[in-house]
């Protein structure tokens, strides 16, 4: 069965539509430039009756940068400090920028009970009663609820298909099985917790999906036409959906009121600086911005990079991918293969049992593994922020970090089809060398090349490339060739943090990467707190079956602890690597504190170096500044040299090993140059106490990494373990009090019975 096509429902984003190019002015320019656009949901519907037109593709972003907007906003970048107040600039017009969505306390309700209730029938007419004809209309075909209207499904018209013929019988096959145990158990010799286990699962799953809808803004909720915005499909492979980590790196910047085109790094390697400032990328996102020096390279450039290098990894196959896809088969077959191995029918006998434990078996398989899914979906999320984090504290510290541990290509699926070009181009190269080498013959003589001429006097006009045929065209060089070279293979990306412009660019550059995704990152926090949740009621449920006596099957005990083992896993791994990237704030903390400290160091020894000159310029003024008696009784008026040249005594003052300056850079070894360097210093160390200070209240009080609604640390980590084993503990002790029995059909008996 396609799990995968459930996680179609997972809209969001509305559509962004294409601004007017006559705006030039540094407001519509920030504000285009931040990724803004005048978003009219009902600008491309068609509105008859209750339908609507839907793009024909999945497009996320329709915002693109002009050179005219680049040249109003030269002021605007030039300004560093405009950077980080954008909604300064915008005034009247910051009302259209996002602000962080809050939990939706009514919309998570109301999403639950749509998701609860049996599709087609009482879950469109709730919505009726909801919303109105006309939003509920929007609302059914969105969700797939009444899904009539092909114009929404347009980017993947199947999807309609399979769900009137596997998704939605599977619901009322699934709310058939479990009313049925909960009301004719005894008669259907079923065990009434499987419907229990089965209905909880349920109830979590539609919890996941509540949980989605309550992180919408209002602009999401109200838009009447949304693309699509796959947290399934689309957050696990977000270089599949063109735009989608360009549209949400937009929207960290207006979240946190910044614009990264503005900072730039200086960096310590030019020949790097360079690459980078030729490196074909997002024409949003380049390392140039027009204004910048030859060595500096823009922040937006890094963060994009970055980004795309990190979350554009796919989940791995690893032991957590193993069982996220096996263990929900696996899980679910638990009851029907115990049943079969005591000698009983897998499914039951009769019709009615079939059907019964067919719908729980569905359940078990199809909705344990959307929890699954999102549970490791939410674990890869935790490490991929972790590894950009990492990245951005590498280029911090000697010597820095590689290239091609950052760099990606400027397009994943154009790329992928022009590397492939590629290849077929220098196998038909090849070959043709190869029949050239048996005919004795130069390849290059008969081949028709295509390039400028030699001479430009001598043929202006070269040959039209649409004339030439496709074998004569020269091969595409593909980005990931470009990387590999050996050319870049030793080029380097480090920042002096001792230098104050590096030091604010690389703040708000790790703001934005903290920023990036903040709705899926909300969410994901809350998914692994469903799963806990479903973990700690599963436990709740075993101690009340063996304290309270209760009749059950020795099969709803084995999948019981089967599943709480695996949920568990995927709860701790996921805690775990939230407390890791917890601890990269630390880390960076001390990165901060290093660089203050060794400042400190430098200045106290440029401060003994100027007194040091100060004496030498007193002594020598002494020396040779005549006394009056001297200057009466010399006809010459002085001895000494002219006036106009000072000779100092002593050694050159000289700075210490901790400078921040590059070694090609001359030494300072006069007064006004170490005023100079410690004025520098004191600038960066300003910069660099306050981004201490703006780290540890953001991240470490304000808004920390959560996880299940509380802090994640270490003790986090150690709670869950806790109170798992403690429930577990309990449920031994009643088992082994309780003098509990198993007859030869798998049924609780015991002996006060």
């Amino acid at each position: 069965m396609n799990v995968q096509a459930t996680f179609a429902r997972e809209s969001s984003q509305p559509r962004t539509y294409p601004v007017d190019d006559s705006s030039a002015d540094v407001k519509s320019v920030v504000k285009h430039g931040l990724g803004m656009g005048d978003a009219d949901p009902k600008a491309d519907a068609k509105q008859d009756g209750f339908t609507t037109s839907m793009p024909k593709k999945s497009v996320l972003v329709r915002r693109k940068s002009r050179q005219e907007e680049q040249v109003a906003t030269e002021s605007f970048i030039k300004n560093m400090a405009g950077a980080t107040s954008v909604r300064k600039h915008l005034k009247d017009d910051s009302s259209d920028l996002h602000l962080q969505n809050k939990f939706n306390k009514q919309e998570f309700f109301t999403s639950l009970v749509y998701e609860t209730l049996p599709p087609v029938i009482l879950s469109p007419l709730f919505a009726v009663f909801m919303e109105g004809p006309e939003r509920a209309y929007h609302l059914v075909n969105h969700r797939l609820f009444l899904p009539v209207d092909k114009s929404y499904q347009k980017d993947n018209p199947g999807l309609i298909v399979f769900w009137w013929i596997v998704f939605i019988p599977i619901l009322h096959l699934v709310q058939f099985s479990v009313w049925s145990c909960f009301f004719y158990s005894s008669d259907l010799g079923i065990d009434i917790w499987e419907g229990i286990l089965a209905f909880f699962t349920f109830v979590c799953r539609n919890m996941i999906l509540s949980i989605k809808y309550a992180y919408y803004s209002d602009e999401e909720l109200e838009g009447a036409h949304q693309t699509r915005k796959l947290i399934g499909a689309g957050w696990r492979f977000p270089l599949e959906h063109q735009g989608l980590v360009e549209e949400e790196l937009k929207l960290a910047q207006e979240l946190i009121d910044v614009h990264l085109g503005a900072p730039s790094f200086k960096l310590e390697n030019v020949e790097a600086a360079q690459f980078l400032r030729n490196f074909d990328c997002h024409e949003d996102f380049k390392a140039d911005n027009g204004h910048n020096e030859d060595d500096e390279v823009s922040a937006a450039f890094i963060v994009h990079q970055f980004v795309r290098k990190c979350f554009g990894n796919e989940i791995p196959f690893g032991f957590n991918a193993k069982i996220a896809n096996f263990a929900p088969l696996v899980t679910a077959l638990i009851p029907n293969l115990l049943r079969l191995s005591s000698g009983q029918w897998a499914f039951g006998e009769t019709h009615w049992q079939k059907s019964v434990h067919a719908g729980l078996f569905v359940s078990r398989f199809f909705f344990f593994a959307q929890l699954f899914l999102f549970g490791y979906i939410a674990v890869h999320d935790f490490m991929r922020r972790k590894h950009t984090m990492k990245l951005l504290g590498r280029m911090t510290t000697f010597p820095g970090v590689r290239l091609d541990e950052f760099l990606t290509r400027k397009e994943s699926k154009g790329e992928k089809k022009d590397a492939e070009i590629a290849k077929v181009k220098e196998k038909e190269k090849a070959k043709k060398e190869l029949e050239a080498k048996k005919k004795g013959t130069d390849i290059n003589s008969s081949e028709k090349v295509y390039a400028a001429p030699d001479d430009p006097k001598k043929d202006d006009n070269p040959a039209d490339p649409a004339a030439l045929e496709e074998g004569d065209l020269p091969p595409i060089r593909s980005m990931q060739t470009s990387l590999d070279s050996p050319d870049i293979s030793g080029l380097r990306v480090y920042i002096d943090l001792r230098e104050g412009a590096n030091a604010f660019s690389w703040v708000l550059a790790r703001r934005a990467v903290k920023a990036f995704g903040s709705g899926y990152y909300s969410r994901i926090q809350a998914y692994i707190g469903v799963l806990f949740l479903w973990s700690v009621f599963a436990m709740i449920s075993l101690n009340g079956l063996f304290w309270s006596s209760q009749k059950h099957s020795v099969n709803t005990i084995y999948y019981l602890c089967i599943v709480v083992f695996t949920i568990t896993v995927c709860v701790l791994t996921a805690v775990g690597e939230a407390t890791k990237l917890q601890e990269m704030v630390t880390l960076h903390r001390m990165i901060l504190k290093n660089e203050i400290f060794a400042i400190d160091q430098t200045l106290s020894d440029n401060a003994l170096h100027e007194e040091n000159v100060k004496k030498g310029l007193r002594s020598a003024t002494k020396k040779f500044a005549p006394s009056l008696d001297e200057r009466l009784n010399n006809d010459d008026g002085m001895k000494g040299p002219p006036s106009s040249t000072i000779s100092m005594k002593g050694p050159p003052a000289q700075l210490p090993l901790l400078s921040p300056f590059r070694k090609n850079t001359p030494k300072p070894q006069t007064f006004q140059e170490l005023t100079d360097t410690s004025l520098k210093l004191e600038h960066s160390k300003r910069v660099l106490k306050t981004a201490d200070d703006l780290i540890g209240y953001q991240e470490e009080i304000h808004m920390p990494v959560n996880v299940m609604g509380v802090h994640a640390t270490n003790g986090v980590y150690n709670t869950t373990i806790g109170i798992l084993l403690t429930l577990a503990v309990l449920a031994v002790e009643g088992f082994s009090s309780g003098g509990l029995k198993y007859d030869a059909q798998g049924w609780a008996t015991y002996e006060q019975f």
